[in-house]
């Protein structure tokens, strides 16, 4: 009875389990936005884990697809052997201080290679080659390749009968540059206007710089390019008309020298190049040779030397000083050279081990062979080499070198120098307390040189590659807790449901 009352009971209507109370409407739209949160959340870190690496890691797209206007390429890195300008010094791309001595080579000259073999035999580096400028800009056929030929060879006019042969003067030039550059010799052009062209004025020229500029901006071992006296000083066209199509190398102006009014000098601000040489007679030249070592400048010789005067011009001399010279001086009767420098370089840079310096050692000065003295570095150049290489002591603060003829028998025969005189390895600099990161030469409006490393990569190429790994595991991980939480939220939520109502 009571079992069958209990059964009805439990079967009356009312007793009968009521649906679920209608949710307030934040509670229905909670699902929707649980999966509105959670795609958003999927689409956020899919952004940050793959589209942000991919992008950092892919090259940026071109300019000139979104814009009509040109747009120049990144410059490339600046050919081997290109001179540039810290302060006062020519340096070379790992910072040596540079002293180039050379020949001056006139227009329409075609050089060949035995003659520029005796110039460097000769302790010479580098050569000057003009090229003749009309007044359009252009470098056309003025040539005389027979005048020009005598004129290399020391000869005041060409041979009888030889006639002028009409051609390309950029054409002419880039062969003589390949000859120039082919023995190991760095190469100056110099811009020789006609008297039109003269009168021109700095249009002529900017359009000349603009042609040479192009042609051979990507020529190895180039100083630079000289303009003669009529251009004007310091002239942004001159500067920029360069820049427009090398990004590297040096603009040089004629001018009177500071130190002897009668001579002339080649300069790129503070730096200076001994160019004219007043008269030429021998004492002239001693004089404006000695001029040139106490104020340490190079120079280029007016025109191709024979004889005596190759003689007098042949003496030694730091062709590169991997440090900051302090005093440099030849006695040409005792033929002692005297060479102190401090070992950092003209940028304030500490140089990495395995620096070295170059010191010119010409036969013509040392007949009987010479001997070398000096501290602060060792001689790592075999006995009577063409070229002293020294390398700077680990302890040194100074480098003190002394170099002087040695008695006869006394030392081996000079040897001509070598195509590669000293290793070049390990000789870029680095910042002081930076031991593996080299930093470039800078001056004249040349950027720092970039940054390498052992394994060819950049800094930049191991950071993308490491984003390329961290971000997207990153974002696979924050996906991972975000859904985790979202997912048990939901479970909850179903779970319990929602609470009936009190006395029901």
């Amino acid at each position: 009875m009571h079992a069958s009352a209990d059964l009805t009971a439990l079967d009356h209507p009312s007793r009968r389990r009521r649906p679920r109370a209608a949710r307030p409407a934040g509670t229905r739209s909670a699902p929707r936005r649980l999966a509105l949160t959670t795609a958003v959340a999927t689409v956020a870190i899919q952004v940050v884990a793959g589209a942000v690496p991919v992008a950092w890691a892919q090259p940026a797209p071109d300019p000139s697809v979104a814009s009509p206007a040109p747009v120049r390429s990144v410059a490339p890195e600046p050919p081997a052997g290109t001179v540039l300008r810290v302060g006062r010094f020519a340096v070379d791309l790992d910072g040596r201080t540079l002293f180039v001595r050379g020949v001056s080579v006139p227009p329409d000259t075609v050089l060949d290679q035995a003659t520029v073999a005796r110039w460097a035999a000769a302790g010479f580096t580098a050569a000057r080659l003009g090229v003749r400028m009309e007044a359009d800009g252009t470098f056309s056929g003025q040539a005389a390749g027979a005048a020009g030929a005598a004129a290399a060879a020391g000869q005041a006019r060409p041979p009888a009968g030889a006639g002028p042969t009409v051609g390309d003067g950029l054409d002419r030039l880039a062969a003589s540059v390949a000859t120039v550059t082919g023995q190991g010799l760095r190469v100056m052009i110099q811009i020789v206007p006609t008297a039109t062209a003269a009168r021109a004025g700095d249009e002529a020229f900017a359009a000349g710089l603009r042609r040479l500029s192009s042609r051979f901006r990507d020529v190895a071992g180039l100083v630079g390019f000289e303009l003669a006296a009529q251009a004007s000083a310091n002239s942004p066209l001159l500067s920029g008309a360069v820049r427009l199509e090398d990004a590297h190398h040096l603009l040089w102006r004629s001018g009177p020298a500071l130190f002897d009014p009668t001579a002339s000098t080649a300069t790129n601000d503070e730096a200076a190049l001994l160019v004219g040489w007043a008269g030429g007679d021998p004492a002239t030249v001693q004089r404006l040779l000695s001029a040139a070592e106490s104020t340490q400048i190079g120079w280029f010789f007016d025109r191709p030397p024979t004889g005596p005067l190759l003689a007098a011009l042949a003496r030694p001399y730091p062709a590169a000083v991997a440090g900051v010279p302090v005093s440099l001086a030849y006695n040409p009767s005792g033929r002692l050279l005297a060479l102190s420098y401090l070992p950092v370089s003209p940028a304030g840079n500490v140089f990495r081990p395995g620096a070295m310096t170059e010191i010119r050692v010409p036969a013509e000065a040392y007949p009987d062979g010479y001997l070398v003295r000096v501290s602060g570095a060792t001689v790592v150049s075999a006995p009577g080499a063409g070229v002293v290489c020294l390398v700077t002591d680990a302890a040194a603060a100074r480098v003190d070198v002394r170099v002087e003829p040695a008695s006869a028998g006394g030392a081996p025969p000079v040897a001509p120098p070598p195509g590669d005189p000293c290793p070049a390895a390990g000789a870029t600099t680095t910042a002081p307390g930076a031991a593996t990161a080299p930093a470039g030469a800078t001056g004249g409006g040349i950027g720092p040189a970039a940054t390498g490393r052992a394994d060819g990569r950049s800094a930049d190429e191991n950071v993308n590659g490491m984003l390329l790994w961290a971000l997207p595991l990153a974002g696979a991980t924050g996906m991972t807790v975000v859904l985790a939480g979202l997912w048990s939220r939901l479970r909850r939520d179903h779970s319990h449901g929602p609470a009936s109502p009190r006395g029901e």
